[in-house]
């Protein structure tokens, strides 16, 4: 038998009896809450970058002869893309708040987000650094916002909880199709520039090296490969947080079929348990990498 379903047949036996003394819930079935905890740990990891690539690009330019530099070519201004990063670690943060919400909300405790709603999309959507996809993500995020603290206002309970999940869906939908377009296409270009002009500044020196210089280019070369080997794990970085906004999606799709359709707690964990334990791998991947030196 394998390891996942052994533990598939523990769990759901351990749900089971629980079920039996009337303790069980939707959160100890899926982990909610924990997941929103760690989404909210490793996301932020990957788009704080946005103004990383931006302050990398300009050490290579600050590091490259004026000579060699392309003319009237100047170091980027940084702030707007920090403002991106803001941006999305604020609707990432919301995106955590809501597994939280449910999470708490299943195991029938009280929820305590307030009605102030941070007021960032209208100024975002006059950014020129922010593509459609970021302001439909702050747009999604300011609805699931105002959706919780309604919630919260009106004293949801776990009987609530389907209303609360059914009632989000399309929101949550979109937000993490957003989210993911903007580090997959907006993110991933800003890393492909940073790899050319990566490259534009170690290859010429590289091949114009002179032989008595041999050890000053193996410490160049030795440089010149950490600094592809961290690009590649931003990289890597972008694969992972695509598969965290997919399943994420998926794993609220399931939830909320199986709230339409009254589904037991150990029915739920059937169902959602290999999207819940494929998210902690991705997240937990994400972790590892940015604890790398």
């Amino acid at each position: 038998m394998s390891q996942r379903h052994l533990s598939l047949r523990i769990v759901t036996a351990a749900i089971f009896l629980a079920t039996l003394n009337g303790c069980v819930n939707l959160d100890d079935a899926a982990g909610l809450s924990k997941l929103g905890n760690e989404a909210r740990i490793a996301l932020p990891h990957v788009s704080n970058d946005f103004a990383g690539t931006c302050a990398r690009q300009n050490v290579l330019f600050a590091n490259t002869p004026v000579a060699e530099r392309p003319p009237r070519q100047q170091a980027q201004n940084c702030k707007p893309y920090q403002e991106v990063a803001n941006h999305l670690a604020m609707d990432e943060n919301v995106l955590a708040d809501y597994f939280d919400a449910l999470g708490r909300l299943a195991s029938n405790e009280p929820l305590s987000y307030d009605a102030a709603i941070e007021q960032n999309v209208a100024a975002s959507s006059g950014n020129s650094a922010f593509s459609a996809n970021a302001v439909t993500a702050g747009n999604d995020a300011q609805g699931i916002l105002k959706a919780l603290a309604d919630a919260a206002t009106r004293g949801y309970r776990e009987k609530q909880l389907g209303q609360l999940i059914k009632a989000n869906d399309p929101a949550i939908q979109s937000l993490t199709q957003s989210l993911k377009k903007v580090i997959t296409m907006d993110y991933g270009l800003l890393l492909s520039n940073e790899e050319l002009g990566l490259d534009t500044f170690y290859q010429g020196p590289l091949a114009s090296a002179q032989p008595n210089e041999r050890l000053t280019l193996i410490l160049v070369q030795r440089q010149y490969a950490r600094d592809k080997n961290a690009l590649q794990s931003r990289k890597d970085d972008i694969a992972a947080y695509s598969k965290i906004m997919d399943d994420i999606a998926a794993l609220h799709s399931k939830l909320k079929q199986e709230a339409e359709k009254k589904a037991s707690a150990v029915e739920i964990y059937r169902q959602v348990n290999p999207i819940v334990e494929s998210l902690q791998t991705a997240l937990i991947d994400i972790r590892s990498r940015s604890n790398q030196p």
